[in-house]
């Protein structure tokens, strides 16, 4: 058996994500998608795309990381539930500022229904909005937003992003029948992130990666989450990087459908399928080849942790620092050594 599936190598995206019978496409993709209508998903009455419109989960990410820190800020929507999470982690002082905004049948969050056009993905309350603004068609986007807290204090940004590489787009059979699409690339950054008026961005070692997120989970589900990603000297030159690994629980065809792999200055190259353990603090995460052998220390954790009769929630967003190494191509050594991450772990009964 090869190390990668060959259906990891991406075939030409179709018009659309649901086709016309109401079923998804699964696979690997070389453009991004157009058209999503994932509330055709099976929806041969009334009743089942009401049904679709309450449990459909997007979102956008946009992660920012640099010698100063990292960012996230996300918009998302499960259903009638929005969240608007924004946070940053020092990396001189480790502290972890977040700003997490929850609200029921409001409407506040609205994904971007695609990436092109301008189309945005949009949370605005009184003490916080994020934009993103989506020009994929120019391989560019703009994300601008603020975020008020007494206990906090305030941020604000305002960012260019230019995409750089090749992208990773995944739609994943989770239990072999439920699509989860997944987009991430990686982008230059321009722009500012303030907090209390103080530059939380080093310019020269800035890079971003955008997540954009959109699908059905079942009842139970679940996944562990690792990115690593910006920019290390090669040849006296600071050359980009980026690393996304993640283990979807109930998708049982992992090997042929998931979303590893490493970007460069203009590729993305397809990574085994990898596990994560935990030890306390410790993440690791290994293949069955050898070719990937990373440990992820947290050094500082957002939870969301709840559980109501039926219902558990148990969201844990963590920063910290990734060592060891990955095989490129079974072969080329990429070594990490106390790089900036971000993590999640994710287990929902909803």
């Amino acid at each position: 058996m090869d190390r990668v599936s060959a259906k990891r190598k991406p075939v030409t995206t179709p018009e659309s994500l649901i086709d016309a019978a109401g079923k998804p496409v699964f696979g690997t993709f070389s453009e991004p998608f157009r058209r999503f209508d994932l509330l055709d998903f099976q929806a041969k009455t009334r009743l089942r795309r009401f049904i679709n419109k309450l449990r459909l989960t997007e979102w956008q990410a946009v992660e920012v990381i640099s010698a100063k820190g990292a960012f996230i800020t996300a918009v998302y929507r499960f259903g009638v539930l929005d969240i608007n999470l924004t946070a940053f982690f020092e990396k001189n002082t480790g502290k972890l500022r977040v700003w997490n905004h929850m609200d029921v049948f409001l409407g506040r969050s609205h994904p971007a229904k695609t990436l092109f056009d301008g189309r945005t993905s949009l949370y605005v309350a009184k003490k916080a909005k994020t934009v993103i603004t989506n020009n994929y068609e120019i391989n560019s986007a703009v994300c601008q937003g603020f975020s008020h807290s007494k206990k906090t204090g305030s941020i604000e940004f305002d960012i260019g992003l230019k995409k750089l590489s090749q992208p990773s787009i995944v739609s994943l059979p989770i239990k072999q029948k439920y699509p989860v699409y997944t987009e991430k690339d990686i982008f230059e950054v321009t722009g500012s992130i303030r907090i209390d008026g103080i530059e939380m961005i080093d310019k020269h070692t800035a890079m971003a990666i955008i997540d954009d997120h959109r699908g059905y989970y079942p009842r139970k589900s679940g996944y562990d989450w690792l990115t690593c990603f910006g920019k290390k000297i090669k040849d006296d030159k600071l050359e980009p990087y980026g690393l996304n690994l993640t283990d979807f629980r109930l998708n049982p065809k992992q090997y042929d459908f998931n979303e590893n792999g490493f970007w460069n200055q203009d590729s993305f190259t397809a990574l085994p399928l990898a596990r994560f353990s935990k030890n306390g603090k410790i993440k690791a995460i290994k293949d069955a080849y050898g070719d990937i052998d990373l440990a992820y220390e947290t050094l500082a954790e957002h939870k969301v942790s709840f559980n109501l009769l039926l219902f558990r929630i148990d969201y844990r967003l963590s920063f910290g620092k990734l060592n060891g190494y990955i095989n490129i191509d079974g072969f080329q050594k990429y070594e990490f050594i106390d790089e900036l991450g971000l993590s999640e772990y994710r287990y929902t009964i909803i």
